[in-house]
């Protein structure tokens, strides 16, 4: 008897440990080596890729291209013109304070979803017009995902059902391979399901936006290594999938902005994963961010218009936020009129993808980044 106690003193202690082990060390999942990864499809394991995009956006050409060189299905079903009517029937009957351009955007994606439940598809991963991606992102970088979220929410790494491919749908609501970081503190996440596995093509610390980089570093992420967790606060819709249920949902429940107003979409489903027990799933560093330049709201907010025309296009001499080898890379750019140089391109890009290199120029790419103290990183979104 006189040794129960130090007995019970110990497990107490070992237990205090595990537990503070636990939070402060996420869990690691070790993944196969990319020679055995097998390609994601054309649509990236979902039924389908719809990117939100109006008649007249000045990205179209560059989004495009960007699938020609990593193989992509990517469809634009056509909206409509919205009106100055359409934007008033769409505001708050009281308390509205969102702007032309947000909510132009917002019915966009409205428009989207509507032409996905039209359809047969069971998922469906939606984009923004202006968003980049990895030239991996077929070859490697969503394999990897698809695989730890099939590890977290059902216990299997490897499936060999593809409408399982990113996991029952039944497990999740929204899926955030594309947006612009959360914001609660490190213990909120650790408190539930993650996993961190390893990517190499993530960038290394000090190549990724401020924000992202202190994200993962209050989590003691290492190198080449994403970070998988429930989403809270996931700002910005750069790139989010949804099934035919979570998709409904949204029509039904954000068909217009709610009264007392609100300032865009994805503050909307932020709201649905944060406070309406939504599943949602989220990555950092993200696989999707938007390319450097104004947003279309941005430039709906200040040009009454829809942006400038296709030959104003600035393209960008450094890269993206957070995407290692970007496919919309300004050196990788060649016009529709150069089909030769077309050809030639994606030669040149299938070839370092195969081996697992990026095509641009880095030393070109950083003379022409003035960096952080002159103002260069920005905001996220």
């Amino acid at each position: 008897m006189p040794r129960a106690r130090p007995l019970l003193t110990v497990l107490l202690s070992l237990i205090a440990v595990y537990t503070l082990l636990h939070y402060l060390f996420p869990r690691t999942q070790l993944c196969p080596p990319l020679d055995a990864l097998t390609p994601a499809n054309a649509t990236l394991g979902f039924s389908t890729i719809l990117a939100v995009s109006h008649s007249r956006s000045p990205r179209r050409p560059s989004l495009l291209w960007a699938a020609n060189l990593t193989d992509l299905d990517i469809v634009i079903p056509e909206q409509p013109a919205w009106t100055i009517g359409d934007i008033e029937d769409f505001r708050a009957r009281e308390g509205s304070s969102i702007s032309s351009g947000s909510a132009k955007a917002w019915l966009g994606h409205l428009f989207a979803l509507r032409c996905f439940l039209n359809s047969d598809h069971e998922t469906a991963l939606i984009l923004e017009d202006d968003t980049d991606f990895d030239l991996s992102i077929r070859h490697s970088q969503v394999p990897l995902l698809a695989s730890a979220i099939r590890s977290l929410l059902t216990n299997a790494s490897t499936t060999n059902d593809a409408s399982n491919f990113w996991s029952p749908t039944s497990n999740w609501d929204i899926l955030y391979p594309g947006h612009c970081d959360d914001l609660p503190s490190p213990p909120a996440y650790l408190a539930q399901p993650h996993l961190a596995y390893h990517d190499p093509s993530v960038p290394a610390l000090p190549l990724m936006h401020p924000d992202t980089a202190y994200f993962l570093s209050t989590l003691n992420i290492p190198p080449q290594t994403r970070f998988l967790h429930r989403a809270y606060w996931p700002f910005c819709t750069f790139a989010y999938a949804v099934n035919r249920r979570s998709a409904a949902a949204i029509l039904e429940s954000m068909a217009r902005e709610p009264e007392g107003g609100s300032s865009a979409f994805d503050v909307e489903l932020l709201s649905a994963c944060q406070d309406r027990g939504w599943s949602c799933w989220s990555v950092a560093p993200e696989l999707f961010h938007h390319g450097v330049g104004a947003s279309e709201i941005f430039r709906t907010d200040h040009d009454d218009g829809d942006g400038l025309g296709e030959g104003e296009v600035k393209r960008s001499g450094r890269g993206t936020w957070n995407v290692g080898c970007g496919a919309r890379h300004g050196q990788l750019w060649v016009g529709e009129e150069d089909a030769g140089r077309r050809r030639e391109m994606k030669s040149v890009v299938r070839g370092a993808v195969k081996r697992g290199e990026c095509p641009v120029d880095k030393v070109a790419e950083e003379r022409s980044w003035t960096g952080c103290e002159w103002g260069g990183c920005g905001a996220q979104s």
